[in-house]
């Protein structure tokens, strides 16, 4: 690999060297000056040309005379493209001080024609190398079988479990083929972005001892037709020579699209190479191909048939107890004080976040430690830093007026009486007005458990919380501000999906755009947004008393805000 490295780069200056030198000959060279045919007559009859040379040009008749003449005591090259007869070009020819050049005769013509071969040859040979390699890709084998472990991987253990069976096929597949078993083909991991997707395709690597070969769906993507197909083949003939091993292709709805939706000629051959790839090879041979995916919509109904991807296995996002052991597997090595605590917190109130989004959360904790200079990492740091994830980093910089911070503190207090209202909603955690992303103000519920179904009753108390915020400034200031935006557009979403999608309606809808179906939508968040003005009118008092506090300490906890309204 080296050498042929040395090699090209010898060839690449040895390129630029001689390229450089012919510009320079080509500036360099004397300037030549063009006559007319009586000045060539003038010095042909007084032989004040010397060295001339008579070339003969495609046209008939037609010829080149060069030469050089005497000006002011140096030498000038002068030419002139005329018509000649048979009797001048017979003189020229018999004076011996004229040189005749014919066209592909002498040494230059034969050098340039060598030359030109040679040239057209390499550029042919240098096509040819670079079409062979093109299917070589991109995809690799990871010559270190990788480390992780079952372990290791933490968060999903029903993905686990039904992954661990292919790996006791790989260790000992004897135990399965005398009962008549076959290997699975393909397991396919549908899961959102950051679930652990990769990590498990490796423990399955790592545990069944089996080489690993990692590609990327756009791997085998190319303008040039044939090459992703040839790049397929490839990588299941060096799997098929290593087995056991495991083939893992990473978003692999970028190879395997459903044909429907893209009849580029290229990807219809690199698709049909997978499917005739994964439907070809032997399961006793010990290649297992493991996909990962977060559109499965869009994958192609050949390749998730059984006998190609026999196991589709998902990933989802973890529930608070994956989250505590994801959290707990990444704490390793980190000074966290009150572990126990903190970590149980912090599972707590972060519902919806992924492996690598809790991983990221623990980084930035221990960054954040690090810059105040701290000893360990607190429930403080780890909040702060699950703040900064999941909303943005404190816009310190953001310079509010005092009224402007006023009515902030005034739309979350309205947010937050409304939740102390409601039933259904998790309890309330904290209530902030440090401006956070593109969120001048936030408020953090703190979820006792995941809640996977949520009633009819529940999504309109969570309608009325999102508008508590624009009926406190309605309720204070008179008219609503564009701070409400944010909230408008989840109570929207909320409200569509009750209507379209979860049939919460008075009716059921089945064609989208249907007119009686955005009354009920509007009737729903017209509700909401007046009876979250009927409770601030009815709280107005409390919701003051925490609009002063909150412009006070900027951040409060629930125990605070519960301490304020019931004074």
């Amino acid at each position: 690999m080296k050498s042929s490295k040395r090699f090209r780069l010898v060839i690449g200056i040895s390129l630029v060297v001689l390229g450089a030198g012919l510009i320079a000959g080509w500036f360099v060279r004397a300037p030549i000056h063009e006559i007319s045919r009586a000045e060539l007559d003038r010095l042909t009859q007084a032989h004040a040309l010397s060295e001339v040379r008579l070339t003969p040009t495609p046209y008939a008749g037609i010829y080149r005379v060069e030469g050089q003449r005497t000006v002011s005591g140096t030498l000038e090259k002068v030419f002139v493209t005329t018509h000649l007869d048979e009797a001048q070009v017979k003189h020229f020819c018999d004076d011996p001080a004229i040189k005749v050049d014919l066209p592909g005769v002498g040494v230059r013509a034969q050098v340039m024609n060598v030359v030109s071969s040679l040239l057209i040859a390499g550029l042919v040979i240098g096509l040819m190398l670079y079409q062979t390699g093109l299917g070589r890709g991109q995809s690799r084998r990871i010559r270190q079988r990788p480390t992780v472990r079952f372990e290791d991987v933490a968060g999903i253990e029903e993905a686990k479990t039904e992954v661990q069976e292919i790996v006791d096929f790989l260790r000992d597949p004897k135990k399965y083929q005398r009962l008549g078993g076959n290997l699975p083909k393909g397991v396919l991991l549908i899961g959102p972005p950051g679930t652990g997707k990769t990590m498990l395709a490796k423990a399955i690597a790592c545990e069944a001892k089996a080489s690993f070969f990692s590609a990327h769906g756009s791997d085998f993507t190319e303008v040039f037709v044939g090459v992703g197909a040839k790049r397929v083949r490839r990588l299941f003939r060096q799997a098929a020579q290593s087995q056991p091993a495991i083939i893992f292709i990473d978003e692999v709805d970028c190879i395997g699209k459903h044909r429907k939706l893209d009849a580029n000629s290229e990807h219809q051959q690199t698709i049909n190479a997978l499917l005739a790839a994964m439907d070809g090879f032997n399961t006793s041979q010990g290649v297992v191909v493991v996909a990962a995916t977060n559109r499965p919509e869009d994958l192609d109904e050949a390749l998730l048939r059984p006998g190609r991807f026999d196991r589709k296995v998902f990933v989802p996002y973890p529930d608070m107890k994956g989250r505590r052991a994801i959290l707990e597997a990444h704490a390793q090595g980190k000074p966290i004080a009150e572990a126990e605590r903190a970590l149980d917190t912090i599972a707590q109130t972060t519902p919806g976040m992924s492996g690598a989004d809790l991983a990221n959360l623990l980084n930035e904790a221990a960054i954040l430690c690090a810059l105040n200079n701290s000893a360990q990492i607190t429930l403080a740091d780890l909040e702060a830093a699950r703040d900064k994830v999941r909303f943005g980093k404190e816009r310190k910089s953001a310079v509010l007026t005092h009224k402007e911070r006023e009515m902030v503190a005034c739309h979350e207090a309205g947010h937050t009486i409304i939740h102390l209202q409601t039933t259904l909603l998790p309890p309330l955690y904290k209530v902030s007005i440090v401006p956070r992303g593109q969120a001048l103000g936030v408020t953090t519920l703190l979820p006792d458990e995941d809640q996977h179904l949520q009633s009819k009753n529940f999504l309109l108390e969570e309608l009325l919380v999102l508008m508590g915020g624009r009926a406190a400034e309605k309720t204070f200031y008179g008219s609503t501000t564009n701070g409400a935006a944010g909230d408008l557009d989840t109570a929207r979403k909320i409200a569509r999906k009750m209507i379209h999608e979860w049939g919460m309606g008075e009716k059921l809808y089945y064609e989208p755009e249907q007119p009686e179906a955005e009354v009920e939508i509007n009737r729903l968040l017209e509700q909401a947004d007046r009876q979250a003005h009927q409770l601030i009118e009815a709280k107005k008092e409390k919701t003051q008393r925490l609009t002063t506090a909150l412009l006070e300490k900027e951040t409060l906890t629930r125990d605070e805000v519960v301490a304020v309204v019931s004074v």
